[in-house]
Parts: structure tokens; C-alpha cells; sequence
């Protein structure tokens, strides 16, 4: 058949055929992207131009959730798990439940900053229900059941688990620099303070902002750190061990200097943290501090093309 002088070839041949379904597909993915609403619901979350950092609101504990430019999704700390209905009646979240409903199914990593149980005890919730891809560690080791639960559930799903120590540098990717600092090496110890002084901590850098996540490090640890002098200096930092007394050394505080401090604390929390002296410390060295016995879910959200170009956003203002 011809047509216009043309032979009408339409979609007869193979590769026709082909040709149209490709262009046919891609037409109905940019229709559910930009022109339907529902649908786009249905797709995984779009990448982000800033780098997020979620201090979440787990009461007397710990747990920051980081996702990067680029769709990966690390969580550094898990908080304590209790039953569901203690958590609404304490006003804080369960690091599960929250990931859920963030949207996060998958994680390409995890971070133990040390073995307590308020920062150990929602990994195995995490670790059941979502594919984890890698652990990162103090190496020290604890006598509790959450730890064996952890170890055996990382055994049971074939997490690698992996040492790390200061100088180690983390592949979270390109557009990220994320360096271990502490510790220098693994202490056989379960004393609570040596436990403390072994936690993971990590300086994360986004183009001009940088971020020092610090869990539960005491002046031992404060001291140890101050070898790195300037290199220190952040914009906003995670405060040590929920504002204890124990984690006051001022030489590092002030080699650190940030504009903002987090302070992840529990609601009327037996230990009395943030302290007084904490608070005073902090406010004599003009920092700015939120706090998620305050404020709720805290999300630091980072653009990074200057040295101010990031912004808070809260669940509450106070």
C-alpha cells in the first residue's frame, strides 16, 4: 500500500514495533511524574537537591536519619524500642514507624554508634522489617539480650558488619565526605562511661556545611578528639550525650565552635539531661540549640553551596 507516494510501512516491522512501545512507555512515565498526582504517589520519592539530616524525636536517646541529593538513606542510631503505646503516651516515635512513614524501605547503611540501649535498641525492629545493606561499628561488644538479638538478626539476614576507626572514611557518596574521627581503637570494656567513650563519630560534610555527629562521648573521648585542632570546626553539632556533665570539655567545644546544637533528650527524663551547666556552656558560646524534648522531629536540611546555606525545620516552635 502506498500513501502520498510513500510506502505505508506503519508498525508491520519489528523494529517499528518496538520503536512505538518504548516511546509509548516513556510517554505514560512522564504523564505519572508531572501530570498525575495519584499515580506519582505510587512511585518511589523523588531525589532532593539538599542533603537531609533527620534528628528524630525517640525520648532519652538517639537516632538521626541521613538521606543524600542522590536517594541513599543511612541511619545512625536507632533509639530504645518500647511498646507502641508507651511511645504516643511519651509523645515520641518509634524509629520503625517512622521510617515507614517517610517513605524509607530500604537502607544502605547503618551506623552503631555504641552498643546502649538507648541508641542499640530499635535496630532489631529496623533490621526484621527493611533490607539493610551494611552496619558500621565501634567493635565493642555488650552482656544484654537487644545485642544478641542484633548480632543474630545480622547473622540471620547476611548483614556485613564492619569495625571502623578514626581515619576511616565512608562511601555515602561522590557528593558527600563522611569521615570516622573516634574512636582510635576497640576497648574491651563494659563500663558504662568506657562504652560511652567509644562511640562513633562522624564529621559529614555537604559542599560548605559541615556537621559533627558526636553520640555519647565523654571528656575522655573530647580530649582525644582535640588533636584534629581546627579541623573540628562545624556549623552545627550533635550535643554530646543528650547535654550531660560528663561531656563538657570545653578546649574541644571550642575548637568546634557551632552556630546550632542538637540535643536529642528525653521528656522528663530520670538523668535530668540537658544540665544546667550544659545549657549555660552552650549559651555562653552564642549557640543556637534545639532540642527534641522540645521542638520534636528536627530536620537539618543542607544545601551547601555556602557556609549558611542550610535551615531548620521542626515539629513544634517553642
Amino acid at each position: 500500500m502506498t500513501e502520498y507516494g510513500f510506502e505505508q510501512k506503519s508498525f508491520q516491522t519489528t523494529a517499528n514495533r518496538f520503536i512505538f512501545i518504548v516511546l509509548f512507555l516513556a510517554c505514560v512515565g512522564v504523564w505519572a511524574v508531572f501530570l498525575s498526582p495519584n499515580l506519582a504517589g505510587l512511585l518511589p520519592p523523588a531525589f532532593h537537591k539538599e542533603l537531609l539530616i533527620d534528628f528524630i524525636n525517640v525520648g532519652q536517646g538517639d537516632a538521626i536519619l541521613v538521606r543524600t541529593p542522590r536517594g541513599r538513606a543511612y541511619l545512625i542510631d536507632a533509639g530504645a524500642n518500647v511498646p507502641l503505646s508507651q511511645a504516643k503516651s511519651e509523645g515520641r516515635e518509634l524509629v520503625h514507624h517512622y521510617l515507614r512513614r517517610e517513605g524509607v524501605s530500604r537502607l544502605d547503611g547503618v551506623v552503631v554508634t555504641h552498643p546502649h540501649n538507648d541508641h542499640l535498641g530499635g535496630f532489631p525492629a529496623v533490621l526484621k522489617l527493611m533490607r539493610v545493606d551494611q552496619v558500621w561499628e565501634c567493635g565493642s561488644k555488650i552482656d544484654t539480650v537487644t545485642f544478641q538479638d542484633y548480632v543474630t538478626l545480622c547473622q540471620q539476614k547476611r548483614i556485613p558488619r564492619k569495625v571502623v576507626q578514626a581515619g576511616d572514611l565512608l562511601d555515602w557518596g561522590n557528593e558527600l565526605f563522611v569521615q570516622v574521627l573516634h574512636p582510635v581503637a576497640v576497648v574491651n570494656s563494659e563500663e558504662f562511661s568506657d562504652l560511652n567513650n567509644m562511640s562513633v563519630t562522624l564529621l559529614v560534610r555537604y559542599g560548605k556545611v559541615a556537621v559533627l555527629l558526636t553520640g555519647d562521648i565523654e571528656e575522655k573521648a573530647e580530649m582525644e578528639l582535640t588533636r584534629y585542632g581546627p579541623g573540628l570546626k562545624v556549623q552545627v553539632l550533635k550535643v554530646p550525650h543528650h547535654g550531660s556533665e560528663t561531656s563538657l570539655y570545653k578546649p574541644f567545644l571550642d575548637l568546634v565552635a557551632p552556630e546550632y546544637a542538637i540535643i536529642q533528650v528525653g521528656r522528663n527524663n530520670p538523668f535530668r539531661h540537658p544540665s544546667p551547666s550544659a545549657l549555660s556552656l552552650y549559651g555562653g558560646m552564642q549557640t543556637k540549640l534545639y532540642r527534641t524534648d522540645y521542638h520534636g522531629n528536627i530536620r537539618l536540611i543542607i544545601g551547601g553551596r555556602d557556609a549558611r546555606d542550610y535551615a531548620f525545620k521542626v515539629d513544634r516552635d517553642m
